[in-house]
């Protein structure tokens, strides 16, 4: 069996959820109905800054942008305009911009929290760990409550190798707000890597809060299959199918718990035929399929897969291995 090649741990391919129909049809018709307030007042800021966040939360950002600027053109003393100015700009990927929004919204207004704690995210992000932890405490100092602040020291904590720590802000988080997403997972996570079977409880809790979480599903499966509760794993696994079909690595992780743990070969092969029909370049679905064939002595169609594996991957030995065992196994035969 370590001639499989391992089963896919990485996360999920899907991170970024699309906005259901649903969803996008109702911003639509807000919008449209701001459009009629803006015609009979054009002077009124809010309504501009009302339709920028509506064309932020569709992904039309250059309309949004144009709103924002239109708010600010009208009243430029209002410091959430700039908050939402900077969420706009880091959309459009314009860093420096960004951050001068956020400069310009505690300027006019020094409790503005929201500003420090997305200068906090960008520090964070770019790894300047003091700097984020300075806006944390300053976030923090005027607004104990924050699950936010919490959450983003836990990920500094987390950063520089202080775990003890990074689980206590992360749990501060959610004793703040119950149904804080981000600290539930994190915890999901943190709890997972040490096998730990609290990793359960917080994607469930994760799961509570957001039942159609395809990311958090996925991140139970493995923890399921990587501790060896391949049944509740598999169970998981549908459970993502059901909800989407097209979830190509739910079919494998499955095929592949049928062809090592489970040993049920011909499930193994359907399941990697699914992923194959729906990702049909997937080198590591060809070869364990080509492995599955080869332990139910199918040569030719273990041959194909392992022919394809190759086409797709050239010189990938493990590929190249198989087919020398099939004609050695072909020469014994024959011999006999």
């Amino acid at each position: 069996m370590v001639l499989l090649v391992y089963s896919c741990s990485t996360d999920s391919t899907k991170n970024e959820q699309k906005e259901s129909s649903t969803t996008l049809k109702k911003s639509s018709s807000q919008i449209e109905l701001l459009n009629e307030k803006i015609k009979n007042d054009t002077i009124n800021p809010d309504l501009f800054h009302q339709r920028s966040e509506l064309y932020l939360q569709k992904g039309d950002y250059y309309s949004a942008l144009k709103d924002i600027l239109s708010a600010l053109e009208i009243d430029s003393t209002y410091s959430t305009y700039y908050v939402t100015l900077s969420d706009v700009y880091l959309a459009l990927g314009k860093m420096k911009k960004t951050v001068r929004a956020l400069e310009k919204a505690i300027e006019l207004d020094s409790d503005q929290t929201e500003a420090y704690l997305k200068l906090a995210e960008i520090s964070v992000a770019i790894r300047e760990y003091k700097k984020a932890l300075t806006y944390i405490d300053i976030a923090l100092k005027k607004d104990e409550l924050s699950a936010k602040g919490y959450y983003l020291r836990g990920l500094v904590m987390m950063e520089n190798g202080d775990t003890i720590r990074g689980i206590r802000n992360f749990q501060k988080s959610i004793d703040v707000q119950q149904n804080y997403m981000d600290a539930h997972i994190q915890l999901g996570m943190l709890y997972a890597e040490k096998k730990n079977k609290l990793a359960v409880d917080y994607f469930n809790n994760a799961l509570n809060i957001e039942p159609d979480n395809i990311d958090v599903k996925y991140y139970l499966a493995m923890f399921y299959q990587e501790n060896a509760d391949y049944e509740k794993a598999i169970q998981t696994y549908n459970s993502i199918l059901d909800q989407d079909p097209d979830f190509y690595i739910a079919y494998y992780n499955v095929g592949y718990i049928k062809l090592v743990f489970q040993k049920d070969f011909p499930e193994a092969i359907n399941q990697f035929t699914k992923c194959i029909e729906i990702k049909d370049d997937y080198i590591d679905a060809y070869y364990n399929r080509g492995f599955a064939y080869e332990l139910l002595k199918d040569v030719e169609n273990s041959r194909k897969d392992y022919k394809k594996t190759l086409e797709l991957l050239p010189n990938y030995e493990k590929a190249i291995d198989g087919l020398n065992r099939i004609d050695d196994y072909l020469i014994n035969q024959t011999s006999h």
